[in-house]
């Protein structure tokens, strides 16, 4: 049986992989300097460590958010994606709030990527996205969920996870995928890689250096 590159499920982790690594594509860090949200802090995104990300992990944590809430409805919040940020996120959610993602952008591929920060980690997320881009990825470690939407599909690819966030804790909300990358032919890559981020696709910066991250407190 044929799957397209957006419902095969053989290809959810590898999604989930090339969302934690696509920032190594972006040599165009520089393009954070104009444009859309040119206030927002110039991002290091050469360095990310691209085997920094343990698949076994992932698939840990899809499995504990899955089954955060079994038997019980899960508080539900949509969140939209646009160029470039996230709109109608709340500032704080209950733990357990399962958040849901609409790409209202016209022409780009986004994805909500979310991870829980360290307990020890203080600083704010303006300050560490300026950080070297293995220093980042060290910090962020695995996500705790990744969804995807291509503009004007009515599918969201749940990469990990199902949008559940079911532990207090400070988290990360970020898009890292390449500006103006073409939406099919980077989905087409990513199912096509061997767990490393899509190869050959053109594009710039990742969206997170453009202003697309956001912090959200998860409350107990």
């Amino acid at each position: 049986m044929n799957h397209s590159p957006l419902t095969d499920p053989r290809h959810a982790v590898r999604l989930a992989i090339s969302a934690a690594t696509a920032a190594t594509l972006a040599l165009g860090a520089a393009a954070c300097s104009s444009g859309a949200n040119a206030d927002r802090p110039a991002v290091d995104t050469q360095s990310i460590d691209t085997q920094s990300i343990d698949t076994a992990s992932v698939d840990a944590a899809s499995a504990s958010t899955d089954h955060a809430h079994h038997g019980s409805e899960p508080i539900a919040v949509t969140v939209d994606g646009v160029d470039y940020g996230f709109e109608q996120l709340p500032d704080s959610v209950e733990a357990g709030t399962r958040l849901s993602f609409h790409n209202t952008a016209p022409t780009e591929l986004h994805e909500m990527a979310i991870f829980r920060l360290p307990d020890d980690e203080d600083r704010p997320l303006d300050e560490l996205v300026e950080l070297p881009g293995d220093e980042l990825t060290e910090i962020l470690g695995n996500p705790a969920t990744v969804l995807l939407q291509a503009p004007g599909s009515d599918e969201v690819i749940p990469a990990v996870g199902d949008g559940t966030l079911a532990e207090p804790g400070r988290y990360a909300v970020m898009c890292f995928i390449p500006h103006g990358a073409d939406p099919d032919e980077y989905l087409r890559a990513a199912a096509e890689s061997d767990g490393g981020p899509p190869q050959g696709i053109e594009g710039g910066a990742p969206h997170f250096a453009l202003g697309m991250y956001a912090e959200l407190e998860v409350t107990a």
